[in-house]
């Protein structure tokens, strides 16, 4: 005869009484995401036609020899972003850091104008202690950590803005001094994540093929003026990346990539700011200086360069602000061959309105001015509008 067993009671479901997963189901105890991003639509005017008319960098010559007085006009959805945010659960066996990332996209990555492609802006890990953090991953370089109001896709890029996103292994200490904060910032990238340069053209990018991480670094000050919104902050950050062939080039096979950036934000009121950068440096088209020329390939010369930005920031009032500015990319005229682009510059002005419900309408308008080595200047009368909606 057999003995009667005890029924073994059901495992509780990890569902709530409605029957519904739970987001901690989902994520784990302690872990958190938050969705953000917004639906954009660009649309954009040329009087003469740029080097592309959604990412732009530089103005095409009207000379005969190269191009044509043509304009243009496109309009995109690319810009569209979504992201997330995560946050997790200290880690008490790493000093009780704290635990957070990123991941954000959006689809400025070729494809058809029906079929784009999804891009990654930011995609990397933090460990978080009181003054001290690493961050693993790809985002902005710690290099030239502004950028200005206008052109939001490229970011005047090559025409006086450098620094961009790249992979990167990053430590930073920001200790506090009073009501101000110090920032020490140091890390290595990946130097080819831009330009991709390949000069002996064996199809391994340069900086791989040089088997060494370029440097950055950044030494920073910032403090409140005023209102806890408004921050003044000035930094001295440098980039310092190394390239080789494995045929020569011109007669060499090693180069250096340098870059040297001054930044800084000053508000003067409530509702006027004042921001820029300036730079030097030399082979910096990996970091979006020189106006896109790094070295020139018939006599292996790095791309000598100067330039900057500056935009002021003007809060009209609590719908509307306008930011002017100028922006330029000098290369030095002996380092380039006939063609060279000389100068990249633009005077620009961004309007931002805001009339509530996340909504954001912007027009900007800018003179964007290009010169070449025996070639005919390219003049461009740019109008950006947008309709953003955030979320």
């Amino acid at each position: 005869m057999q003995a009667k067993t005890t029924p073994v009671a059901p495992v509780p479901s990890k569902q709530n009484d409605s029957g519904n997963v739970r987001w901690s189901d989902l994520l784990g105890e302690g872990n958190k995401l938050k969705l953000y991003g917004f639906i954009r639509l660009d649309l954009l005017f040329d009087s003469q036609q740029p080097n592309n008319p959604q990412s732009i960098l530089f103005i095409k010559s009207p000379d005969p020899r190269t191009g044509n007085e043509n304009g243009d006009f496109t309009m995109h959805p690319r810009l569209t972003r979504f992201g997330i945010d995560y946050s997790g659960p200290r880690i008490a066996k790493l000093g009780n850091a704290e635990l957070t990332g990123k991941l954000e996209t959006d689809f400025q990555n070729g494809g058809t104008e029906s079929r784009q492609i999804i891009r990654i802006r930011h995609a990397y890990l933090r460990l978080d202690w009181k003054e001290f953090y690493i961050l693993a991953g790809q985002t902005w370089d710690t290099v030239s950590p502004l950028f200005p109001t206008v052109n939001s896709d490229t970011l005047q890029w090559n025409a006086g803005n450098t620094g961009d996103r790249r992979p990167q292994l990053r430590v930073a200490y920001e200790p506090k001094a009073g009501r101000g904060k110090f920032s020490f910032t140091g890390g290595i990238g990946l130097t080819g994540a831009i330009d991709a340069l390949d000069l002996d053209a064996n199809g391994v990018r340069d900086g791989e093929e040089s088997a060494r991480p370029d440097i950055q670094g950044r030494i920073g000050f910032s403090h409140p003026v005023g209102g806890k919104d408004r921050v003044a902050s000035v930094g001295l950050s440098g980039f310092y990346g190394f390239l080789r062939t494995a045929r020569p080039v011109a007669g060499r096979t090693e180069f250096r990539s340098q870059l040297v950036n001054i930044d800084f934000t000053l508000p003067l009121a409530s509702r006027l700011a004042f921001k820029g950068e300036g730079w030097w440096g030399r082979n910096m088209s990996d970091v979006r200086g020189g106006a896109g020329q790094g070295i020139n390939a018939a006599t292996g010369r790095a791309v000598r360069g100067r330039g900057g930005w500056a935009e002021a920031n003007l809060k009209i009032s609590r719908y509307l602000s306008i930011n002017p500015g100028f922006s330029t990319d000098d290369p030095a005229d002996a380092d380039l061959s006939a063609g060279g682009r000389t100068r990249n510059s633009a005077f620009f002005i961004a309007n931002r309105i805001t009339p509530g419900g996340n909504f954001l309408f912007g027009a900007d308008y800018l003179r964007w001015k290009t010169d070449f080595k025996g070639f005919l200047r390219g003049i461009d009368h740019r109008v950006n509008i947008f309709f953003q909606y955030n979320f």
